[in-house]
């Protein structure tokens, strides 16, 4: 078997238990923490907020690390970061200490070890089957989604908040910092292979004008930059309002709570189902249409929910989102290793990254601003399927190399 699989296999660890800890188990810690430092929910949202910020500083250094020094070293560093937030956490006086440790040190681990840290090591290991080993790797942040809460929530309900973290800190040195050590090698070079374990030298690694385009200013300039950017950014804004806005829009128009949460894990089993399928098709068909593709899946359900408010209406909609989330994370790592080549992934991703968190960051406030100031969801979804069919117009003359 060749060694790239292995690398594959820890990216998608290293996707699962940072993104299960960073995002998926947040709310878990609200309640807990909020009820013992008296702290109200907008104080507790200040977390994310900070984490964000902080990422938006940290991704094209972070970017540029990645394609200069040791993988293993980053992403050990990533691990060291993801335990030693949790074990602050636990330590934590007051929401503010918590604000700021959650910040910056899960802010580290979430972009050494996400979609950034793993897309730019997977990329060097694979050129032909690029696209299957993204989508194989992307299947972990669905994953770590579904195990990693439930275990911190059973250790909250046996334990109690503090030692639940010291406990999720231990679990996840002991799971994830040997693979790392042990597996994670830089690029194929290195163990005399070539990408895809193949014996011919993989083609595909970047022109000179793309290479050269990697310089901060004319990466810039680069139209397709800013075509990708958009069309990404305008996929994640749409689909984290949607995740945080579905199951109360399901409640206010009569949906029992405990069938509006199955709309959630609607998503994450479409989000894996989306994975797994663009991995067995990712390097038979063409990128641009599997982003348009996308745009499209996520901006039809936003349309028809602005309109009707049936029950199976809204599982549609969660299935379709969720099967469109699940294929374009990794199509765009494979777009981007496609335009720029591997070798210059990381910088590209680490500049492109501030853009698409920007637009998340906008696009959660607007949808509750709209929704407060009309006492309906109805607006924002179809203000959030605008800005999708704005991206699909502005991605659509993006042109991509055939060849790999």
């Amino acid at each position: 078997m060749f060694y790239g699989w292995r690398i594959v296999a820890v990216a998608m660890l290293a996707l699962g238990l940072s993104n299960g800890v960073s995002s998926y188990s947040y709310g878990l810690l609200v309640l807990p923490m909020s009820a013992e430092f008296g702290a109200s929910r907008m104080e507790m949202m200040w977390g994310l907020t900070a984490g964000s910020l902080a990422t938006v500083l940290i991704s094209p250094l972070a970017g540029t690390l990645m394609d200069k020094r040791s993988a293993r070293l980053m992403f050990s560093i990533g691990a060291a970061f993801l335990g030693s937030a949790l074990v602050l956490i636990s330590l934590s006086r007051n929401v503010w200490e918590f604000v700021l440790v959650f910040g910056f040190f899960m802010s580290v681990a979430g972009t050494l070890l996400g979609p950034l840290g793993a897309n730019t090591l997977v990329a060097r290991w694979f050129s032909r089957r690029r696209g299957r080993a993204l989508g194989l790797a992307a299947v972990g942040t669905s994953l770590g989604g579904l195990i990693v809460p439930l275990l911190l929530q059973a250790l909250i309900e046996a334990h109690g908040w503090r030692v639940a973290c010291l406990w999720m800190a231990g679990i996840l040195m002991l799971v994830l910092l040997p693979p790392i050590v042990l597996v994670v090698r830089n690029r194929p070079g290195d163990m005399g292979l070539q990408p895809d374990g193949l014996p011919a030298p993989a083609p595909g690694q970047g022109t000179a004008a793309f290479s050269a385009a990697t310089e901060l200013p004319k990466l810039m300039a680069h139209s397709p930059f800013w075509r990708i950017a958009l069309a990404v950014g305008a996929l994640m804004a749409a689909f984290t309002a949607v995740l945080a806005n579905l199951v109360p829009f399901a409640i206010g128009h009569g949906v029992a709570g405990q069938q509006a949460a199955f709309l959630i894990s609607a998503i994450s089993v479409a989000g894996i189902s989306g994975k797994l399928l663009f991995s067995v098709f990712a390097d038979r068909i063409n990128l641009k249409a599997a982003i348009l593709g996308a745009l499209f899946m996520v901006g039809l359900p936003l349309l028809v929910l602005a309109q009707f408010h049936g029950y199976w209406v809204m599982v549609l909609a969660a299935v379709s989102v969720g099967l469109a989330s699940g294929a374009f994370l990794p199509a765009w790592g494979a777009l981007l290793a496609r335009i720029y080549g591997p070798l210059v992934f990381g910088r590209v991703m680490g500049r492109m990254q501030p853009v698409t968190i920007i637009m998340v960051m906008l696009a959660m406030p607007m949808t509750g601003y709209l929704f407060d100031q009309t006492g309906s969801y109805s607006t924002a979804f179809l203000v959030l399927a605008a800005i999708l069919t704005l991206a699909f117009v502005v991605f659509l003359p993006l042109r991509i190399e055939d060849k790999v």
